[in-house]
């Protein structure tokens, strides 16, 4: 009798079970008793969508953190923010480390697939600058915003708070604990806690090879083609939203450059965004769906996504091979943009889709739409529709949140297909 060998697991499908199992464990805590405030009981789906939410550091609630949780509920919230921030293959990867045990090639290939990079080379780098710089950026954050809570708390509840909003700030999260659902808008005019933030939002959202890249070589002619575009991309769209959101909104300076900067993947917000004008309400959703860098703690289709896509389109109207920094933009790496692009697209569309058929009557499309971008892109940002949203709805929001974050690449790319032998003529079709 022949026995078919068994076959490994895929690096993507790892990740996926990781995930998985961080999510169904963190809504078992906090579906339990000892993880409410004293009367408060809630449904598993909620605890589940909590859950889900925190591990893909998106910031999406169904219910009032501050009003539902206490002290173990909301430690439980943190720590799934900064593994679903820090990744599960970091998370192995660092906990092996510090064991002192071989890391093979199988972790190493789950790390390359979870931060995106090219190889093997620098996996454990990259995983001790990641650890490291993650526990720097937000020990530094809590120190910070101690001192803006402590005016408001005593010492201890400041400290919590100070620790929660940098955990969250920094992993891209968007929970708070100000409670009401109210987020950070009673310090909109509080220059601190504004800049703080941002600069914890926008750290984490650069991605750790950046950061890696920028603290080893210093000079602009020294970085990588990669770190050029994500910081380009960056600036360019931190500016633009600011003025945008200045000139539709007619808010300060600083609030539109917070809500420009927290709209890629953050979640927090210092203005009503349910009292937003449309336009405004569908930029938003444009930076949204662009997000973060990849290998960050951010979602989105990512900068240098949409960063290959309009360099194509541009080379496509201007004639020219598509590059950038006096370097050639790969013909693979432009494929794979317009397949993420397509593929987050399609995730939305049939989100929205969905959503809209089961809230029929209750919610406009603009509303329902934003809530799908902000899930697929883990921002968090709400016009104040999800803790209303009906049983089906939430659960369609928990896939867009978990296929967000993971990437839709990912989650493609791991299902197994038998690679074809077939080999046929090609023939032309007429596009467009």
């Amino acid at each position: 009798m022949r026995l078919e060998q068994k076959k490994s697991l895929l690096p993507n499908q790892y990740l996926i079970i990781g995930f998985c199992s961080i999510i169904a464990f963190g809504s078992l805590l906090l579906f339990l008793p000892f993880s409410h405030r004293p009367g408060i009981h809630i449904h598993y789906l909620d605890a589940l969508f909590t859950s889900v939410s925190a591990v893909c550091v998106t910031g999406l609630v169904t219910l009032d953190v501050a009003a539902t949780f206490n002290l173990f509920g909301r430690t439980v919230i943190a720590l799934l923010i900064l593994l679903g921030g820090l990744g599960f293959a970091s998370f192995v990867l660092s906990f092996s480390m510090l064991l002192g045990w071989n890391i093979g090639i199988s972790k190493r290939s789950v790390i390359r697939e979870a931060y995106n990079l090219g190889s093997l080379k620098g996996t454990t780098q990259v995983v001790r600058t990641v650890a490291f710089g993650s526990l720097i950026f937000q020990v530094t954050g809590t120190f910070i915003e101690y001192f803006v809570f402590r005016k408001n708390y005593p010492p201890l509840q400041a400290l919590g708070h100070a620790a929660f909003n940098a955990i969250s700030a920094f992993n891209n999260a968007g929970f708070d604990l100000m409670g009401g659902y109210k987020s950070l808008t009673g310090y909109r005019g509080n220059i601190v806690m504004n800049l703080t933030t941002a600069f914890l939002i926008i750290i984490g959202g650069t991605g750790f090879f950046v950061l890696s890249d920028v603290a080893r070589n210093r000079k602009w002619k020294k970085l990588s083609m990669h770190s050029r575009i994500v910081l380009l991309m960056n600036t360019v769209l931190i500016v633009l939203g600011t003025l945008v959101f200045l000139f539709l909104e007619h808010t300060d300076v600083l609030s539109s450059f917070f809500q420009s900067v927290t709209a890629r993947t953050a979640g927090f917000n210092t203005i009503d965004i349910g009292k937003m004008s449309e336009p405004g309400q569908f930029f938003l959703m444009i930076l949204m769906f662009i997000g973060a860098s990849p290998g960050s703690t951010g979602g989105g289709i990512k900068t240098t996504t949409a960063f290959a896509i309009l360099i194509s389109l541009g080379s496509m109207i201007f004639r020219r091979e598509p590059s950038a920094f006096q370097r050639r933009i790969s013909n693979e790496s432009i494929i794979k943009a317009f397949q993420v692009f397509l593929l987050a697209l399609l995730v939305v569309i049939l989100g929205v889709f969905l959503i809209a058929i089961a809230e029929a009557g209750h919610f406009s499309f603009l509303q329902i739409s934003f809530e799908g971008v902000s899930a697929f892109a883990t921002v968090g940002l709400s016009t104040g529709i999800t803790p209303f949203l009906g049983p089906f709805s939430k659960v369609i929001l928990m896939f867009i949140m978990f296929i967000g974050r993971l990437g839709p690449f990912t989650i493609a790319s791991s299902l197994r297909a038998k690679e074809s032998v077939l080999k046929y003529v090609d023939e032309p079709v007429f596009i467009g």
